[in-house]
């Protein structure tokens, strides 16, 4: 079973592989590594093996989420069928196999799976909760009024709107339908590798989609999540009442982060997800989800060192 885990990863890395992908080779050789050991000395190499093959698996999934621009829709489908396939490898076949073999060892190689065990475990379980609450915001989400319409940036492909940015801004203009005297603010700067600001690419599709130009304020210095906010903040200062309802619209897998972004720059903004493509939402949730966790390393690391004294005592 460990030799067939393994043998999967080694298709998923490899299938195709670029001439000069150093990263996919160098891990490639390390599981043909693992797999030898694993015939030749089958009891000491199983643990390292399912922990290995769970780092893996987590570490192929960040590489997929790290490539920001993709050249083609195909590439970007694809990456985003890989990352699924490895999240539901690492869900139904490592953990099972991590947690069956866990006390199976010696104390070293035993405190080798279960840490793997714990630290994987955690992680699949947070996604997991994570993904579902998504899913129920997407299907709970409506449009509603508000005097000011903060769009936040998602990113451009070659100048044009991808369909995570679009899904945005079509749950603006809903939004903008129900209230007509109210401004969308359209939020981001000009990304790497692009000629274009976010905010000008969004407001002409805006435009396009029937919101007139002189209801739309564009801000173009901001380069992520926290400088749209803030930026947008310093904007609204100026021109926003203190009665007036500012709404924020992201997507369903971004409410989280924007709203803990919100609470940290003490403003109280409601909050629109917009639809995420099904087809799209591996790598745009498991994104979110690893940035909330960088963002809550402290908390995270405490939750991995509870759980692995509890049972620490627990098996004395």
């Amino acid at each position: 079973m460990i030799i067939l885990i393994l043998s999967l990863l080694i298709i998923l890395l490899w299938w195709p592989l670029p001439k000069k992908n150093e990263w996919a080779l160098c891990w490639t050789g390390l599981l043909l590594i693992l797999i030898g050991g694993q015939i030749g000395y089958p009891k000491v190499f199983t643990a390292f093996s399912l922990g290995v093959a769970s780092l893996l698996i987590w570490l192929e999934s960040i590489r997929a989420i790290l490539v920001r621009h993709f050249s083609t829709d195909a590439q970007l489908l694809k990456y985003n069928q890989k990352t699924f396939v490895l999240m539901l490898l690492n869900l139904f076949i490592c953990l099972p196999l991590l947690f069956k073999h866990q006390g199976d060892f010696p104390w070293f190689n035993h405190q080798v799976i279960l840490t793997a065990l714990i630290v994987d475990g955690i992680t699949t379980l947070g996604l997991v909760i994570f993904w579902g609450a998504v899913i129920t915001i997407q299907l709970l989400s409506r449009p509603v009024k508000a005097d000011y319409l903060i769009v936040l940036g998602a990113g451009l492909r070659h100048g044009k709107v991808p369909p995570v940015l679009a899904a945005r801004l079509q749950q603006a203009v809903a939004c903008w339908n129900s209230n007509r005297n109210a401004t969308i603010i359209v939020t981001g700067g000009i990304l790497r590798g692009e000629k274009l600001s976010e905010a000008k690419a969004m407001a002409k599709y805006l435009t396009t989609h029937g919101i007139p130009q002189d209801r739309i304020v564009l801000e173009e210095q901001a380069m992520n999540t926290w400088d749209n906010l803030q930026k947008c903040q310093k904007l609204l200062q100026k021109q926003a009442e203190p009665r007036q309802k500012i709404i924020v619209v992201t997507s369903s897998f971004h409410v989280f982060r924007a709203y803990n972004y919100l609470r940290k720059l003490k403003l109280y903004w409601s909050i629109v997800s917009s639809n995420t493509p099904w087809k799209l939402q591996p790598l745009t949730v498991i994104r979110d989800y690893l940035g909330i966790i960088r963002d809550h390393y402290r908390s995270w690391l405490a939750i991995l060192f509870v759980l692995l004294v509890i049972v620490e005592l627990l098996e004395r």
